[in-house]
């Protein structure tokens, strides 16, 4: 069928988009598939952890330990520019109080748990995908077969784990340095005071806020580790292959970020 539509300029113009989107949908529905069967699989062999914990406690350090300096950035600045720009908007228009109020509610629910997972993304899910490409490449893992080593319990499931772990430890982190980097430009630059800014953090917080910063941040850990593992084990040949899978684990991760951000959102505050 696409053959023919193909050979006419007209149908090519006509069909042309639609048959793409197909095409789009379809290999999204089949990479959705197998990074699922890959997730249960991986959580399979959770009751094996105990048997490679250096494993998992090199893998948290590469994840986590290894990500705060360049979370520890991140956040300070996010949460300055989130301070200037609530004095900017709430001008004339609402107390300085509030600022701090402000501050928290886009710190604690959006900003610090989406920006660390984008970084994240970038930082160590790309690094994953390389790895895993290079071991391919190398037949690593096929070698792991050979010798009857399981590479999801030698692989996956360690970087499993120190996502699931780290994430949430990282998004406090960065929820924590926010917020004190919206007081230090908030002290200095807007002339509030301590007591003031520290003061409107405590209206209309509610510990749903931060339950729902980390449940994103572990959904957004997990899908982190699972695009970068699933798209190392699926790179192509040489050295462009490796490349092209990176890529695509930091283009797929910030998508799943964004649609778990909104979806996780939605139950909680719908």
């Amino acid at each position: 069928m696409f053959n023919i539509i193909f050979k006419y300029p007209v149908l090519t113009i006509l069909l042309g988009p639609p048959v793409a989107l197909l095409n789009i949908a379809k290999n999204g529905i089949v990479t959705a598939t197998d990074v699922m069967i890959l997730f249960f699989q991986t959580l399979a062999r959770f009751p094996l952890v105990f048997k490679n914990k250096d494993l998992t406690l090199k893998q948290m350090f590469a994840v986590g330990i290894s990500s705060i300096p360049l979370v520890m950035v991140t956040s300070v600045f996010t949460g300055m520019v989130a301070a200037v720009q609530a004095e900017y908007q709430f001008r004339n228009f609402v107390p300085d109080k509030f600022i701090g109020t402000a501050v928290c509610k886009m710190v604690v629910i959006e900003l610090g748990p989406v920006l660390t997972a984008l970084v994240m993304a970038g930082r160590v899910g790309s690094s994953l995908a390389a790895e895993i490409g290079s071991m391919k490449e190398k037949e690593e893992l096929d070698a792991m077969v050979v010798l009857d080593l399981d590479p999801l319990r030698y692989l996956a499931m360690p970087r499993l784990i120190s996502f699931m772990v780290m994430m949430p430890c990282l998004t406090i982190m960065s929820i924590a340095l926010a917020i004190l980097g919206g007081l230090f430009v908030s002290v200095l630059a807007l002339d509030l005071t301590t007591y003031t800014y520290i003061s409107g953090l405590k209206y209309f917080f509610s510990p749903m806020d931060i339950a729902a910063g980390l449940v994103k941040s572990f959904v957004f850990g997990i899908a982190i580790c699972m695009m970068g593992y699933y798209h190392g084990i699926s790179a192509g040949s040489g050295a462009r292959g490796v490349g092209v899978a990176t890529m695509k684990v930091v283009v797929s991760a910030c998508v799943l970020i964004l649609i778990f951000d909104f979806l996780i959102a939605l139950v909680f505050f719908s």
